[in-house]
């Protein structure tokens, strides 16, 4: 019997019938969705790199969300695919929990807290594109910040409240609780103070701003601190806008208490 030789065409038909007895129908919403799942598995098996779209739930403007996009302009990195926070795992675990915990409740997902090995670093991870895309959407900046000149997002600066938990959100991260020690003729004296730093003009100016707003009396003496040095001040500030990061709770209720 002779054999013929099949045509492109002939060949590309039986190939794709192949297929189609190996995972279903390819025109359906059923075998596309078996072919997808086959290589997200084959992508997560060989490591490739590939990254799958993990659905989140979408938050609405709220305080948890300003608090924490200030934490993110303090020591946050949104980049393609990845949200972090980094910070201190030996003074400021239990703010980066706090993190952790309003990553999770925002958007549903699992959210990672990561040491690194040979130093005191702690990063909290959130790995969802959506996510990330988000959070630019509603005014983090992706990459570099201070290249960036980043600035609060406007739907913050427009509600008081926001402004607030914004700002909590900055001093968290970027903010210390000190206490000078003075000596006058044999005598100590001690003053609390609480300062700010950050190498973004606009947020150090909002943050300055925002202070005064509320009654506060900060000072800038340098182009990258805002201080409070008034004990009052610093009462009021912790009363009114408060502290997700007990490292810094602490200090105050300690020099209070004394």
């Amino acid at each position: 019997m002779a054999i013929r030789k099949l045509s492109k065409k002939e060949v590309a038909s039986l190939g794709g019938l192949a297929r189609q007895r190996l995972h279903g129908n390819l025109g359906t919403v059923e075998g596309r969705k078996r072919g997808g799942l086959r290589s997200a598995f084959t992508h997560e098996r060989l490591k490739t790199g590939f990254y799958k779209l993990v659905q989140i739930k979408v938050p609405s403007r709220s305080v948890e969300l300003a608090e924490l996009l200030g934490i993110l302009a303090g020591d946050g990195h949104v980049s393609l695919y990845q949200a972090t926070v980094t910070t201190n795992s030996q003074t400021d675990m239990a703010h980066a929990r706090h993190c952790a915990a309003l990553f999770q409740r925002l958007f549903g997902i699992r959210t990672n807290i990561l040491k690194r090995k040979k130093s005191n670093a702690c990063v909290v991870v959130i790995s969802s594109r959506l996510a990330c895309d988000f959070l630019v959407r509603q005014g983090a900046v992706r990459g570099n910040k201070i290249g960036q000149n980043i600035g609060p997002p406007q739907w913050v600066v427009k509600n008081k409240t926001y402004r607030r938990t914004f700002v909590r959100g900055l001093f968290d991260t970027d903010g210390c609780v000190f206490v000078d020690e003075h000596r006058i003729r044999g005598r100590i004296y001690k003053n609390l103070g609480m300062a700010f730093s950050n190498r973004a003009p606009l947020l150090l100016r909002a943050f300055k701003d925002w202070l005064e707003d509320v009654g506060l009396h900060p000072t800038q003496k340098t182009n990258f601190a805002v201080f409070l040095r008034r004990e009052k001040d610093i009462q009021k500030y912790f009363t009114l806008i408060g502290s997700s990061n007990p490292k810094h709770m602490y200090k105050v209720q300690k020099f209070f208490s004394l």
